[in-house]
């Protein structure tokens, strides 16, 4: 059973990976292809404003020119100077642009003699300004210039034409290009993201399965105990005085040993090899995760404008659904951690810990009215980087679940159990629990309260009672809806230099 749940973890995230890397390559392709059409679109929008500039400049220049047949100031003539260096200038760079377009070429062609005899015909006409000049010539000359531009104008409105018949092609292609790539990144991304909710559904479901299995064997060696107990006292009261009796309870003795060394073996074993595998999946799961949360950022980024309000609401899914996950791995990932790490058992001063934690999680707490009320706490002995875990999940969800409250309170207090152990309490007036659902609380994935009230992965508490436990202490809880609640922990009372 295990070999084929193993072969179907590593098949579920084997198809996943697969699809996720064909989707990546059909992003990138359909990103590169959305990318050349901008460009390409873009391109048609220069052409158009040098062809609109074209116009303007030519239209200055007849300005120029007439100020200065009309009032004869030089400053008309640096006017229409300027007007015509810039329509060289335009020009140029209009034949730049279509260099790659054979039919504008051809009406580039055709437009630059027009623009030079309609200029030689302005030089004429500037020239023969002077005193005592003949209207007449200077109408012929207005009229001859007329005409030229006339011609112009069907050319440069031809290219414009051209253009936007362009444009709009253009348009419809980056347009459809998009339309493809965001139906990959939502199918696929969707199709990709589901694998990896089955696969992880698999895993949290074959835990469970150990854990009942822990259960079943925990209940048949109680059985086994009891009838041990039984058949010791028959063989006590039958063969009181024979050696064979005491033999025969020592041979199943020996055989309950070697059984409960035997059990407690495999079920120590299954349970490593579980959160080892944990470990790998959830590590694994990362990479193609940080790919469609990036590739959705990147086509909100680049395509933003062009999409649709349903579309971004879709991409917003993607992105907040692989942020979720990515959150779920790193719980599960700081759960198994919990379980391999070594203790490194040193003095921790809890006075100093609750101290360091109230500062890291007064960045959460600014523009709120809370009141901290912290007893003395005895250092003890264990290991500071999990106890300072348990302190920032209990204090961290006092602040959080006093947010409603106008003004919070959060007490701090331990004293000394007559079991000589300490027992820590974190007590806050906040949202509370039912306390018909208090055996849940500490387990793995489990809430109390909605996401959308709440923000958590339900993974904290499951953290705190695993550090507490292997530090040889308890926990539990006490609440009652809207009306706060209080967690304790106990630590044995060891001698501390």
């Amino acid at each position: 059973m295990k070999n084929s749940f193993d072969r179907k973890i590593v098949a579920g995230f084997t198809l996943a990976l697969a699809l996720l890397l064909a989707i990546e390559g059909l992003l990138f392709r359909s990103t590169v292809t959305d990318e050349e059409t901008g460009q390409m679109v873009a391109h048609t929008h220069e052409v158009l404003i040098r062809i609109q500039e074209l116009i303007l400049r030519l239209t200055d220049a007849e300005t120029a020119r007439r100020g200065f047949i009309m009032t004869g100031r030089d400053r008309y003539l640096t006017h229409y100077t300027n007007a015509v260096l810039r329509v060289s200038k335009v020009f140029d760079d209009l034949r730049q642009l279509t260099r790659d377009n054979p039919q504008q070429q051809q009406k580039c062609d055709a437009l630059e003699p027009l623009v030079r005899r309609r200029f030689a015909v302005y030089a004429e006409s500037i020239s023969a300004r002077h005193p005592g000049t003949d209207n007449e010539a200077q109408m012929k000359l207005t009229e001859q210039g007329q005409a030229i531009m006339e011609e112009i104008r069907k050319l440069i409105a031809q290219m414009d034409e051209t253009e936007r018949v362009l444009r709009k092609s253009r348009q419809a292609t980056a347009s459809a290009n998009l339309k493809k790539t965001r139906r990959i990144a939502v199918v696929g991304s969707v199709a990709s993201v589901a694998l990896l909710v089955w696969v992880f559904v698999m895993l949290v479901g074959e835990n469970q399965r150990r854990q009942r299995a822990e259960r079943a064997l925990q209940k048949a060696n109680e059985e086994l105990e009891v009838r041990v107990g039984k058949r010791t006292a028959e063989l006590t009261n039958v063969l009181a005085g024979y050696q064979r009796a005491e033999q025969e309870i020592k041979k199943l003795n020996e055989e309950l040993e070697r059984r409960v060394v035997e059990r407690t073996g495999q079920l120590q074993a299954a349970n490593n090899e579980l959160e080892a595998f944990s470990y790998s999946v959830s590590h694994d799961l990362r990479a193609p995760l940080r790919h469609i949360g990036g590739f959705a950022e990147m086509l909100r980024q680049e395509a933003s404008t062009a999409l649709g309000e349903k579309s971004r609401q879709h991409l917003e899914v993607i992105a907040e659904s692989a942020r979720q996950m990515g959150r779920l791995i790193d719980s599960l990932l700081s759960f198994s951690r919990v379980g391999r790490t070594e203790l490194k058992q040193t003095r921790v001063n809890m006075d100093e810990l609750v101290r360091e934690v109230q500062q890291e999680v007064g960045r959460d707490t600014e523009g709120r009215q809370i009141e901290w009320e912290v007893g003395p706490l005895p250092a003890v002995l264990g290991d500071r980087s999990m106890l300072k875990q348990v302190w920032v999940n209990l204090i961290g969800n006092a602040v959080k679940y006093t947010r409603a409250r106008g003004s919070a309170r959060i007490d701090i207090r331990c004293e000394k159990t007559p079991d000589h152990e300490w027992q820590y309490c974190v007590r806050d007036n906040g949202a509370g629990f039912d306390m018909q659902y208090a055996h849940k609380l500490f387990g793995v994935f489990q809430r109390l309260h909605r996401a959308e009230e709440f923000e958590g992965t339900g993974i904290g508490l499951a953290n705190v009672r695993r550090i507490v436990h292997r530090h040889g202490g308890r926990t539990w809880a006490e609440g009652k809806v809207n009306e706060g609640a209080a967690f304790y922990f106990t630590l044995p009372d060891s001698p501390v230099d």
